[in-house]
C-alpha cells in the first residue's frame, strides 16, 4: 500500500528558565488530558492534530497487529508543546488503533527512569468521526431473551460502565451501555472466564469501548427481569475487540423517580438522595460477609438500596455514610427483582455534600399512589389481618384499594386497627412496590367517624378468574369457595384454601386472625370473602386478606392431597390420598383417562392405589380423576384430577451413577466454580449469594441466604455429566417460615415437577419422562428465610 513521504516541522516551545535535561518527575498530556481520540475515513489520509505537552523527550508506539500503515508525524519529540497527526492507509472495514505516548523522568536520589504516558485512540470508520459508535439498545431490542442461545451472528458494541477494580460486580460479568441518556440502553454480559487484570483475565476496565459477538450466549431475563447474555454454558467465550482503551464512561444519567431504575438496568446513573437516619455514621460495608445493602431515600420518600458485594470491603469498609444529601452514583443492578444501585468505586460516593432535606409527602388519592411519601384523607378501613390494613377510597365512581403493612405487628393483637373496620381514616406514610402493587411500608393512621362507603359486589374467584388474576394482579374485592386447610404451628397457624380446578395451589389467607376461623375446621368446604393482595410468581402464591368466612354444608368437594411422582418404566404402584366433603348420599369413585394405568373399580376410599404397567415404549401420561357421583360413571357432583406420568424404557446410553454430598466451604458469596465435586468428580458453577453458611445444628447442609437476606434465586449448573439422565435426586430444605421451591432442568428442559421444600431435610426426586442429556441446572428459589442443600445424585443406583 502506497503512503506519501512525510515531513513535518514540529513547533516546540520552552521557556528560558526550564531545564532541558528531562530531569525531575515526568509529566505528559494530550490535548490537556490523559487521553484523546482522532479519526479518519475508510479512504485513509490525515487525522486532525493533537497537542502533546511533555516534560521531556517522548516516543509514540502502536499497540496491536493491524498498524503497519499507520504513521505518527512526528513519532518522537521533546520537552514542551508538539503538534502531532496520524496518516493511515485505506481500509474496507472499520478499525481502531491505540497509540501510546511515553516520556521518562527521574526521582531525586534514584537512577531508575520513571515513565509517564498518555493514550491516543485512532478511529478509522465510514464517517471519519470520533463519536463513539455503539448499538447496545439496538441489539437488546432485537433479541428475544427467551432463555435460548443467540443463533445468528450478533455483534454488540458498547462502553463498559462497570468497574472490576472496585469489586462491586461479579468477576465474570460486565455491564455495557450506549453513550446515551436513553432508557433501555444497557446489558449485562456474563463470561466463563474472569474480567480482571491477571494475564489470563479479560482486562476490561471502565470506559473501554468494546465489541463482541453474542452468538452462542444464552439471552435471558435473569430472575424474569434483568437483560443478560450468558456464556457460562457456551462452548467458549466470544472474542472481545477493544476498540478504544480509554475511559469513555458516559456522564451519569440523572434518574428522578426510583420506579424508573428498572428501565436503566446495567446503565450508569445518579439519584439525588440521602441515607435513612438509622445508617448515618455507619460504614458503607458494615457486615462480616455477603452483601451490604444500605437504604437511601429521595425527596418524595421513595427508597432504594445501595448494594455492596463482599469484595468491596477493601474500600467500602473505610468510607462512612454521611449525614448529608447529594447525588449518589452507580450502575443499576438487581436484588432478585428489585432494582438496586451498585456504586463502582469510592468516587461514586463523593457527591453527598449537601444538607439533609425534609421528606415531602404529597397529598393524593389511592388511585394515584406510586412509590414515595403520601398523605391520604378520608379513606375507609375495609379489612385487616395480623400485619396489615386495607384502605379503600372511591374516586370518580370506582373504588380503589391500597394495603398498609407493618411487619412489626408480630402477635394476633398487635394490629391496633382490628376493631376499626368501617371507619374513616387519614393516612400518611411511605409506599413501595411489592410484587407489582404499591403498599405502605411505614405509615401512621388517624381514625375518624363511621364511613358511608359501599364496597362493590365481590368478584367471584373461581379457577378461571384466578388464572386471569395471576396474569394481571391488582388489589381486588373477591369471594371464593373451596376446601379450607389449617396447619397449626407452635407460634402461628397457616390458613389456605383449595379452589376446584385452579392451577394455583398456594392460595393463602395471609396472616389470618385466628378468631375469624372459630366456626370452621380443617377440611371444611367454606365460602370466603376478602381482598386479593397480589400474586408472587416466584412462589406461585396468592394472598387473600379475609373479611368473612362460613362453612358450606351443601357443596360437595374433592381434593387430591398427594402429588404423584413419575412412575418408572418397569411399572409400580402409588397410593394417592384425597379428601371428600359434603358427599351426601353420593359415593366416591376413581377413573383413568389414558392407557397403561389402572385403579380399582367400584367405590374407593383414600388412599386409592394407582398401578402403572411395565412400559416398553415411549413415555406416557394419563389423567386420574377422583369424583363424587350417585353411581360409578354417573354425573359427577364434584371431582378433582391429577396427571400421571410414566418414564420411557431405558435406552442404554444412560450416564453413570453420580453422588455428591456437599461440604462446608464449597460455595462463597461471590459466584465461582466448585471444582472436583462428588463421584465421579465434576465441576459445578454457583452464583452470587446474599449469604452462605453451614447448618451445624440440624445437618441440612449448605445454607443459602438468611432470614434478613433471602437468596431469591440460586442455581447450580454443570456441563460435565456425560450420558443421558433418567433421574436426579436432590436433598434440600428450608428454614422455619420459608417458602422455597426446587426445579431441575437438563439441557434446558425441566424434568419432574417443581417441588415445594419443607422444613426437614428431604430427598426430592426428579424423573425424566424420556432419557435426556445436556447441561444440568438445579434451581432453588424463595422470597423469605434461608434454603439448604445437602446432596445431589444423578441416575442413582437403585
Amino acid at each position: 500500500m502506497f503512503l506519501s513521504a512525510l515531513a513535518v516541522a514540529a513547533f516546540t516551545g520552552c521557556s528560558d528558565d526550564d531545564p532541558d535535561d528531562g530531569g525531575g518527575m515526568p509529566s505528559i498530556t494530550v490535548n490537556g488530558a490523559e487521553s484523546a481520540r482522532v479519526a479518519v475515513g475508510l479512504d485513509g489520509g490525515k487525522t486532525e492534530a493533537v497537542t502533546i505537552e511533555s516534560s521531556g523527550d517522548w516516543t509514540i508506539t502502536f499497540e496491536g497487529s493491524d498498524t503497519d500503515d499507520c504513521v505518527a508525524v512526528p513519532a518522537t519529540g521533546g520537552k514542551g508543546s508538539t503538534s502531532v497527526y496520524f496518516e493511515l492507509g485505506s481500509r474496507s472495514a472499520e478499525r481502531t488503533i491505540t497509540a501510546k505516548v511515553v516520556t521518562y523522568g527521574t526521582i531525586a536520589g534514584l537512577s531508575v527512569p520513571v515513565p509517564a504516558s498518555v493514550t491516543i485512540t485512532i478511529l478509522q470508520n465510514s464517517d471519519g468521526t470520533t463519536e463513539l459508535q455503539t448499538n447496545v439498545k439496538q441489539v437488546r431490542d432485537a433479541l428475544s431473551f427467551d432463555g435460548s442461545a443467540v443463533s445468528a451472528s450478533t455483534v454488540i458494541t458498547g462502553i463498559v460502565v462497570s468497574d472490576y477494580v472496585g469489586n462491586n460486580i461479579n468477576n465474570h460479568q460486565i455491564m455495557i451501555a450506549d453513550n446515551s441518556t436513553e432508557a433501555g440502553a444497557g446489558m449485562l454480559i456474563r463470561f466463563k472466564g474472569y474480567v480482571g487484570s491477571k494475564d489470563t483475565d479479560y482486562n476490561l476496565t471502565k470506559g473501554m469501548l468494546i465489541s463482541l459477538d453474542l452468538q452462542g450466549g444464552i439471552a435471558q431475563r435473569y430472575n424474569d427481569i434483568q437483560y443478560q447474555v450468558d456464556f457460562t454454558s457456551a462452548t467458549k467465550d466470544p472474542d472481545i475487540t477493544i476498540k478504544d482503551a480509554g475511559d469513555n464512561t458516559p456522564a451519569p444519567i440523572t434518574v428522578n423517580d426510583v420506579a424508573d431504575l428498572v428501565n436503566y438496568q446495567s446503565q450508569y446513573v445518579q439519584l439525588y438522595s440521602q441515607p435513612i437516619e438509622s445508617i448515618r455514621g455507619e460504614k458503607y460495608y458494615n457486615v462480616s460477609s455477603g452483601y451490604a445493602n444500605q437504604t437511601f431515600q429521595t425527596k418524595n420518600g421513595s427508597t432504594f438500596a445501595l448494594s455492596f458485594m463482599s469484595f468491596t470491603s477493601s474500600w467500602a469498609k473505610d468510607v462512612t455514610i454521611p449525614s448529608n444529601a447529594g447525588y449518589i452514583k452507580g450502575c443499576v443492578s438487581f436484588n432478585y427483582q428489585t432494582p438496586t444501585l451498585s456504586p463502582r468505586n469510592a468516587d461514586d460516593l463523593t457527591g453527598m455534600t449537601e444538607s439533609l432535606f425534609d421528606i415531602e409527602a404529597s397529598e393524593t388519592t389511592i388511585k394515584d399512589i406510586a412509590e414515595g411519601s403520601y398523605k391520604l384523607s378520608d379513606v375507609t378501613i375495609v379489612g385487616v389481618h395480623q400485619k396489615g390494613v386495607m384502605f379503600a377510597q372511591e374516586v370518580s365512581g370506582t373504588v380503589y384499594y391500597v394495603l398498609g403493612f407493618n411487619n412489626g405487628w408480630t402477635t394476633q393483637t398487635s394490629n391496633p386497627y382490628i376493631n376499626s373496620v368501617g371507619k374513616l381514616a387519614d393516612v400518611e406514610g411511605t409506599s413501595e412496590d411489592r410484587y407489582g402493587l404499591y403498599q405502605f411500608s411505614t405509615f401512621e393512621v388517624t381514625t375518624g367517624s363511621d364511613s358511608s362507603l359501599k364496597l362493590p359486589t365481590p368478584e367471584t374467584f373461581d379457577a378461571t378468574a384466578i388464572e386471569a388474576y395471576t396474569k394481571a394482579p391488582a388489589y381486588k374485592y373477591v369471594k371464593l369457595s373451596g376446601v379450607l386447610h389449617i396447619e397449626k404451628g407452635s407460634s402461628y397457624n397457616t390458613y389456605t384454601i383449595t379452589v376446584a380446578g385452579s392451577s394455583v395451589q398456594n392460595i393463602t389467607f395471609a396472616y389470618g386472625l385466628d378468631d375469624m376461623f372459630s366456626g370452621v375446621s380443617d377440611g371444611d368446604v367454606v365460602d370466603a370473602t376478602g381482598f386479593a393482595l397480589g400474586y408472587d410468581s416466584s412462589s406461585s402464591k396468592l394472598n387473600i386478606m379475609l373479611t368473612e368466612i362460613a362453612k358450606n354444608t351443601s357443596t360437595a368437594a374433592v381434593t387430591i392431597t398427594t402429588t404423584p411422582t413419575t412412575f418408572s418404566a418397569d411399572g409400580a404402584t402409588q397410593d394417592i390420598a384425597f379428601t371428600v366433603a359434603n358427599a351426601g348420599s353420593n359415593k366416591t369413585y376413581a377413573k383413568i383417562e389414558g392407557t397403561g394405568f389402572s385403579v380399582p373399580s367400584g367405590e374407593v376410599t383414600s388412599p386409592v392405589k394407582v398401578t402403572a404397567e411395565a412400559n416398553s415404549g415411549e413415555a406416557r401420561e394419563a389423567k386420574l380423576t377422583i369424583y363424587v357421583a350417585a353411581s360409578e360413571n354417573g354425573a359427577a357432583v364434584a371431582e378433582a384430577s391429577v396427571t400421571l406420568k410414566q418414564s420411557a424404557k431405558a435406552t442404554g446410553d444412560e450416564g453413570v451413577a453420580y453422588t455428591w454430598t456437599l461440604a462446608t466451604g464449597v460455595f462463597e458469596t461471590t459466584a465461582g466454580v466448585a471444582e472436583n465435586c462428588g463421584t465421579p468428580a465434576m465441576n459445578w458453577n454457583y452464583p452470587d449469594a446474599t449469604y452462605i453458611g453451614w447448618d451445624t445444628q440440624n445437618g441440612k447442609g449448605v445454607q443459602i441466604g438468611s432470614s434478613k437476606k433471602p437468596a431469591g434465586s440460586y442455581t447450580l449448573t454443570t456441563s460435565d455429566y456425560t450420558g443421558s439422565v433418567v433421574k436426579i435426586v436432590v436433598n434440600a430444605a428450608i428454614a422455619s417460615g420459608g417458602d422455597g421451591k426446587l426445579t431441575v432442568k437438563v439441557g434446558g428442559t425441566q424434568i419432574g415437577e417443581t417441588q415445594t421444600l419443607v422444613l426437614e431435610s428431604t430427598d426430592y426426586t426428579f424423573t425424566a419422562l424420556s432419557p435426556v442429556s445436556g447441561d444440568i441446572s438445579i434451581e432453588l428459589t424463595n422470597t423469605t428465610k434461608a434454603m439448604y442443600i445437602k446432596s445431589i445424585a444423578i441416575n442413582p443406583e437403585e
